[in-house]
């Protein structure tokens, strides 16, 4: 069932399970760019190890800095170092310690689900991100062109982020030869993305 008012503001999409709410929000500049709807979910706390770095998307260091982040991760398979692994089989890569907001510098990992951290191996970190309110955006289709469309997409929005840790969630479906998903997670506030109902 859809709801919406046609101006600038969101235009709201409501399935028949009021616990998943899906919104469509325009870009305020995409570019020409599509714009994905996304749902709200509350998390639990999540303890992600992995390698760390600082970047900043304004100065262009994220665009080297994220690629090499994965080929360090995968070149040394870091994987086989992180102790306590959740039985969830997936991969994160976790933008926290924001500075600012997303033209500042923050914190990027790549790394898996743990258990618990209480040992931390030589080259490794740890994030914990908090039990939190997401908006999930689903970036499908060819990547990394997909995945950079849902950021442009937040990135040109007035969502009430909080810059607390987002996450990009690599499960199953990240390995299927076509038709690749990945999930981001932006935190957001939870009492103003109920008023944007």
């Amino acid at each position: 069932m859809y709801a919406g008012n046609g101006k600038k503001d969101a235009d709201i999409l409501f399935s028949r399970d009021e616990k998943s709410r899906r919104f469509n929000i325009p870009a305020a500049d995409s570019s020409g760019m599509d714009n994905p709807g996304f749902t709200v979910k509350q998390m639990p706390e999540k303890i992600v190890m992995g390698i760390k770095r600082r970047t900043s998307n304004a100065d262009g260091r994220s665009v080297k800095d994220i690629p090499a982040c994965w080929q360090e991760f995968l070149s040394t398979n870091m994987a086989a170092k992180i102790t306590n692994r959740s039985k969830t089989p997936a991969m994160f890569a976790v933008y926290s310690e924001y500075d600012s907001d997303w033209t500042g510098e923050y914190s990027y990992m790549i790394g898996s689900e743990v258990t618990k951290a209480d040992t931390i191996p030589a080259g490794l970190a740890v994030t914990r991100i908090p039990a939190q309110t997401y908006a999930v955006f689903k970036a499908a289709g060819p990547m990394p062109d997909a995945l950079l469309s849902v950021w442009m997409s937040v990135w040109g929005t007035n969502l009430p982020r909080t810059y607390t840790c987002d996450f990009e969630w690599y499960d199953a479906r990240f390995t299927r030869p076509e038709n690749k998903e990945i999930d981001v997670y932006i935190a957001v506030n939870e009492e103003e993305i109920e008023n944007m109902r």
